[in-house]
């Protein structure tokens, strides 16, 4: 079979860790050896090159994502391909892409990747209302298969009114892209244990929390600085570094903006701790590349990822004040051997279970068994 993936951004920016999941599940299509074309947009012409991808540029408003590439290309796929996967909702390829699937009879299958959180939902409620009118209701009752990133999100598919088979797959790591030697002339000299937060700048992530109980716990561990790496979303850079300025606790929290590449792999490698206080995730690939690179990790309930817990490879929290305080205290007056178990833990649990290759394989067979 054929099978086309589509979303609205490859920029990190823009589709967050979005686009990067859809890029790696259909990279590890590929492997397999099963044929796949990454449909996607960009805001300015395409530098890097994802295999077997068509990136058209993206024009009118923002929000909308919309493509004249898409739009000329989308009937001449929907002939050519047998299954069509949507990452993500609300947007103009979904538009687009959906209707030629129910248009040449084709499988739909759709990847929420955390679109139906309640936090999520409850954000620009009147833009998403109109898209579900327009297309999004057509598309959710036609699709034949969901894929889920974990239990808790079958749940809130079935909670529209899905009755198609889901499939639950979280996202993954390849892991030829971690296991390399690091170069720390990349990246500041370490003076100072690290706490690596790596995401998009955004609220919902949990950084002003993050920030607000520093004080208090920089008292008793002065020998600990926070690396906040990632892109500024609507500003929300300026609006920390004006917390942390007031706070006065700029000299133990470095702003790094955007990383990738080796310059990522160095600031994770070279870091003793990864923190997430997000208050609503579909399942970060972050936390698996902190996991990966042998990491401890703390992160919050809303990252969804309880194994952490379970597999003994970090902290989980709650995203507030009190509950974020007592879990980052309790890693930081941790034992280093104790740390580098943790760490040692998270990498077991991402080779046994969150390989690109082994969820491809899974979804690839549930599109098999569900094709009508």
């Amino acid at each position: 079979m054929k099978h086309l993936h589509f979303t609205q951004s490859v920029e990190p920016l823009q589709g967050g860790g979005l686009g990067k999941a859809a890029i790696d599940l259909h990279k590890a299509f590929l492997m397999s050896g099963t044929k796949s074309l990454l449909v996607s947009t960009k805001e300015t012409p395409d530098e890097k090159a994802i295999p077997e991808s068509v990136i058209g540029l993206r024009t009118g408003p923002k929000k909308c994502f919309y493509s004249k590439t898409i739009q000329r290309k989308a009937a001449e796929w929907g002939k050519v391909f047998d299954v069509i996967h949507g990452h993500g909702f609300y947007v103009y390829p979904n538009w687009s892409l959906g209707a030629q699937a129910r248009i040449q009879g084709k499988m739909l299958v759709y990847h929420p990747h955390g679109f139906l959180e309640p936090w999520i939902l409850n954000r620009s409620k009147l833009p998403k209302h109109i898209a579900y009118i327009l297309f999004e209701n057509k598309n959710f009752a036609y699709s034949q298969l969901w894929r889920a990133l974990t239990e808790k999100e079958a749940d809130q598919i079935r909670s529209y009114g899905v009755t198609a088979p889901i499939v639950v797959a979280a996202n993954g790591i390849h892991l030829t892209e971690y296991d390399r030697d690091f170069n720390p002339d990349l990246i500041p000299e370490k003076k100072k244990k690290r706490i690596l937060f790596l995401a998009r700048l955004h609220p919902k992530k949990g950084l002003r929390i993050l920030l607000e109980i520093w004080p208090g716990i920089k008292r008793n561990h002065s020998d600990w600085e926070v690396i906040v790496a990632g892109p500024d979303e609507g500003g929300h850079r300026q609006e920390l570094e004006s917390l942390a300025s007031s706070l006065q606790i700029e000299d133990s929290i470095k702003f790094v903006g955007t990383v990738s590449g080796d310059t990522k792999l160095a600031w994770l490698k070279s870091s003793d701790l990864f923190i997430l206080p997000s208050y609503s995730e579909g399942f970060s690939v972050a936390v698996l590349e902190a996991m990966v690179c042998g990491i401890p990790v703390l992160a919050t309930t809303g990252c969804n990822f309880p194994e952490i817990f379970h597999r003994e490879a970090g902290w989980i929290c709650e995203a507030e004040h009190a509950s974020l305080s007592s879990a980052l205290i309790q890693a930081l007056e941790s034992q280093e051997a104790d740390l580098h178990a943790m760490g040692q833990n998270g990498r077991k649990l991402v080779e046994n279970k969150y390989t690109w290759t082994k969820i491809a394989t899974t979804i690839i067979d549930a599109t098999h068994a569900h094709r009508g």
